[in-house]
């Protein structure tokens, strides 16, 4: 494991988007959005994620949309709800765009939903939620993934995507409530992670392709298997229906469905709630203390130091990343070195010494 300083991410993610065609700007948006992700310990969804993304770009899946000169284009709206075609743009950008729209409606009639399809990846999905915070709004944000992770109760083979979701909802003092999580026991990411790492899956995960509980990552990584529902034992029929209900709002409901893989396309579902329109944002934001204080002040299990809402964690990590830099695997820095020489790009500005890297252009 080394540890990466924000300025050396931001410099890797700059030089290779740019190299990958991303012009300048836009380079420098995704960049910034992959890096506040490694800083908040969502490292499966940042800098170490570019080399993912470039297959995209070189194979015409996904286009940079500075490079185009492409929007997003509304299909279809209403005062309070839009359909929006991403234009197959890098989802990122597609999904600010959809954002900003969305809040602006939120605006005017309290709450607006916006569906998009034909775009590629979002990222971690509570980075557009957060948008919403600053204007004093309840911001929901979900994305709809075509590949299928988990099997559904009762069943062994994989028909449901992971349903990443994001709540994200302002408090008066303090860290605000950011639910960000997929409804599914991992995202692939991780799994691929294990297998990197060489490790096993947590029990309970996942089966083999005939049904067999297995903790080997490598069985969901091409081997045939699946994993099973969110849930404790005996209870995953809930996370399951979870799971259904999302899939509904990222796939037939905005338009985004595969008839011929019945599943959803590459989507997103994104939502603002304007809470002034509801209730006088004071008396909300001081509920909300209060409801954060009652729950903090319960009496602690054992090995628990204090009782955090969502959202704060990633805000400590955040603190401590910027003072001491990022944890990056070994691997994942090779795998990011091997795609910038790949693309031209002169890592000899990188230099690692006593496990963390230093930049010197």
């Amino acid at each position: 494991m080394i540890s990466v300083r924000k300025e050396v991410l931001t410099d890797y993610g700059c030089r290779v988007l740019e190299a990958a065609g991303v012009p300048k700007d836009e380079a420098a948006f995704v960049t910034e959005c992959l890096v506040n992700n490694d800083l908040k310990g969502y490292t499966t969804h940042g800098v170490g994620r570019i080399p993912w993304y470039i297959p995209g770009f070189k194979e015409g899946r996904t286009y940079p949309f500075g490079k185009t000169g492409v929007k997003i284009k509304i299909l279809r709206e209403t005062p309070a709800a839009t359909i929006v075609d991403g234009c197959g743009g890098i989802g990122f950008t597609v999904a600010k765009q959809a954002m900003e729209l969305t809040i602006e409606k939120a605006k005017r009639v309290g709450m607006a939903t916006t569906g998009c399809h034909n775009l590629g990846h979002i990222g971690r999905v509570g980075m557009w939620a957060e948008m919403a915070l600053e204007h004093d709004m309840i911001g929901v944000a979900l994305q709809g993934v075509r590949g299928a992770f988990t099997t559904p109760w009762g069943g062994i083979e994989s028909r449901l995507p992971p349903n990443p979701i994001s709540v994200a909802i302002p408090t008066g003092h303090g860290s605000p409530f950011v639910m960000d999580i997929c409804i599914a026991p991992s995202s692939g990411a991780k799994m691929y992670n294990l297998v990197q790492r060489g490790e096993e899956a947590p029990p309970g995960w996942l089966i083999d392709k005939e049904g067999n509980p297995t903790q080997d990552p490598n069985v969901f990584l091409g081997g045939g298997g699946t994993m099973l529902p969110l849930g404790q034992e005996g209870l995953g029929y809930k996370g399951y229906a979870l799971s259904m209900v999302l899939s509904v709002l990222s796939g037939p409901l905005i338009g985004a469905y595969d008839f011929e893989s019945h599943r959803p396309t590459s989507s997103a579902f994104l939502g603002a709630i304007d809470i002034a329109a509801f209730t006088p944002i004071d008396e909300f934001k001081r509920s909300m203390d209060d409801m954060v204080a009652d729950i903090k002040s319960s009496k602690l299990a054992k090995g628990f130091k204090e009782i955090l809402i969502p959202g704060e964690g990633a805000r400590a990590r955040e603190e401590q990343a910027l003072k001491s830099g990022v944890p990056i695997p070994d691997w994942g820095w090779q795998s990011m070195m091997e795609t910038a020489k790949e693309l031209g790009v002169d890592t000899s500005v990188y230099k690692v010494e006593a496990g963390s890297v230093s930049l010197h252009p």
